[in-house]
């Protein structure tokens, strides 16, 4: 599952970044708010100034408002300057209510929550954005995020794949800074539906790929920083969610805290079935990718995988288009459930057409795909981590000690007997280090 993995297997230049782009946008951020994204409003109303940046604005574009729910308390909206939009917010007879406005510029899309007191002054308490009450918070999602891949990945049920979050996905499908991220892994009956079937799903710790369960292993709460490095990502522990007519509530026990997320709003997601090629040309490795490589390797690393770890390859069609098959191989150490250390992406073309893991064979690090090719490492045109990759984690999270693109040397994948495998690696980074590992074990399917 090439794409679901590469959302965050990437933290160079972005944060994150998801599959099938706009490719008529460059991928630049260009919207950025500088006040608070909640708003607290007293019963007697009031008028709320929203300001915000624009960085390489585009001519002849502006920024637009969309009320998305509360219009009944809400009055004129303006942009008096540039950097400026003014909400009129009516005075409050009832309960404690709230409104939601998105803000957006081309396909740039974030959201402002506006709480207004009740006219007892009550503000309802409810469950504000990122609200920690003690053991539990209460996060009311923004915007969702995602992908339906049919049964792409098994017969019998249909996968889902996205985010719910306060800030959303940029036109490139990077995370936003400073955001809140629950994304979301799900298998549902089959419908053929891009939009997010109703019903209760549960956490499933084996990752049966059953019908009406959550993805054990994919599912968790990122929280973006400033830069890559200050991002954190938390696995779930348990949860359910419970999906109705345009209304998402996901209950997550994380780290022994449980989180309620609400959504409300569209349940389409976009189509990621069509196995067709390489996403339109963007993972293009040929010409001058040398010079983009990155690695932040002082000297050469021999990569150990002991004790707990996983090692899984998956199908990835003709993908190179090249005619033969394409697997992604990940070896991961592993401890309490967590990747920490050294991860290995290996990204092999075979000499066959077998879709079932016949892996074995010798394989040339190149840009140019082809038969018995490993792919050498780059970043496509959305900063995706794309061919061979070692990344070093941090113990018990999903940012980076450091990275390496792999874009020389020879990988050989053996019969070890007793359905064991051995991957001999014997690589190189931009920068001359000698990247090497000489493992045996089971890869299993993905």
């Amino acid at each position: 599952m090439r794409r679901i993995f590469t959302l965050w297997a990437i933290g160079l230049s972005i944060l994150f970044a998801s599959c099938e782009k706009d490719n008529t946008q460059t991928g630049q951020q260009h919207l950025f708010l500088t006040s608070p994204t909640t708003v607290e409003v007293d019963a007697d109303g009031d008028t709320v100034t929203v300001s915000y940046n624009l960085v390489s604005p585009v001519e002849g574009e502006g920024v637009t408002t969309r009320v998305v729910s509360g219009d009944d308390m809400l009055g004129n909206i303006t942009q008096p300057a540039v950097g400026i939009i003014r909400i009129d917010v009516k005075a409050n007879s009832g309960a404690a209510r709230e409104a939601i406005v998105e803000i957006g510029y081309i396909n740039e899309v974030t959201s402002i929550i506006i709480e207004q007191a009740s006219v007892n002054g009550d503000n309802g308490d409810n469950g504000d954005n990122g609200n920690n009450n003690g053991d539990k918070v209460e996060f009311k999602a923004l915007c969702i995020d995602g992908y339906f891949y049919g049964q792409k990945y098994g017969e019998g049920a249909d996968r889902y794949a996205f985010f719910l979050s306060d800030q959303g996905l940029n036109n490139a499908g990077q995370a936003y800074t400073n955001g809140t991220y629950y994304y979301v892994d799900l298998f549902s009956p089959v419908t053929g539906s891009t939009t997010l079937p109703n019903g209760l799903y549960t956490f499933d710790s084996n990752n049966s790929g059953a019908p009406n369960t959550i993805n054990s292993e994919n599912s968790q709460l990122i929280l973006t920083g400033d830069s890559v490095e200050d991002t954190e990502i938390f696995y779930f522990d348990n949860a359910t969610i419970m999906v109705s007519d345009n209304k998402i509530v996901l209950e997550a026990i994380i780290d022994g805290v449980t989180h309620k997320v609400t959504y409300t709003g569209g349940l389409e997601l976009t189509d990621a079935t069509d196995d067709g090629g390489n996403d339109g040309g963007n993972d293009n490795p040929v010409g001058g990718q040398e010079k983009d490589a990155q690695s932040t390797l002082t000297s050469d690393r021999n990569v150990t995988f002991e004790g707990e770890h996983r090692a899984k390859w998956t199908y990835e069609g003709d993908y190179w288009q090249v005619g033969y098959s394409n697997y992604t191989i990940m070896i991961m150490n592993k401890a309490n459930g967590y990747v920490y250390g050294d991860t290995l992406q290996l990204d092999i073309i075979t000499n066959n057409t077998s879709k079932d893991g016949d892996l074995y064979g010798t394989y040339r690090c190149s840009y140019t795909p082809g038969k018995g090719v490993m792919m050498a490492g780059f970043t496509n045109d959305y900063a995706q981590a794309v061919g061979t990759w070692l990344f070093d984690y941090v113990n018990g999270g999903g940012a980076y000690n450091g990275y390496a693109m792999i874009i020389d040397g020879e990988l050989t994948i053996s019969d070890a007997g007793n359905g064991n495998s051995t991957i001999v690696l014997d690589g190189y980074d931009c920068l001359g280090n000698n990247i090497t590992c000489n493992w045996t074990g089971v890869i299993e399917e993905d």
